[in-house]
């Protein structure tokens, strides 16, 4: 009887210890955040004509904006889990030659960017442009 207490004290132990080591050792391993929560997107250029703007919100949403004029920017604050800030952006109706450029900035430092030229048809595109928070 003896044996049998000390061997499910022994087995007790050595499943906590375990279960200790391996919490210990996730926590070691796992990635620290070490980028900024603050997200800027923005647009700039010197395109005119009717602007469209597609973003993911700081709570894991998308949202639309209608820029009247560029530059044009909008400001979120991610919260935990909601790690990849992407931004799409169009132009229609602008003249050919002119350029945009999406931006994502994160900290205020500028993490991605991406131009687009207006084409013949007067139309110019940034689809998903996205930075993976670390």
């Amino acid at each position: 009887m003896k044996t049998v207490n000390v061997l499910k004290t022994v087995v007790i132990i050595m499943v906590l210890g375990l279960a200790m080591s391996c919490s210990k050792d996730k926590n070691k391993d796992s990635p620290k955040p070490t980028d900024s929560r603050n997200v800027k997107y923005e647009i700039t250029g010197n395109a005119t004509g009717t602007f469209d703007a597609t973003y993911i919100t700081g709570s894991a949403t998308g949202a639309n904006a209608k820029p009247t004029s560029l530059p044009w920017s909008k400001e979120e604050v991610f919260q935990a889990g909601n790690n990849i800030p992407t931004i799409s952006s169009a132009v229609i109706g602008a003249t050919p030659g002119k350029t945009i450029t999406a931006k994502i900035y994160v900290g205020g430092v500028e993490k991605i960017a991406q131009s687009a030229t207006v084409q013949a048809d007067g139309t110019a595109i940034i689809a998903s442009l996205r930075y993976t928070l670390k």
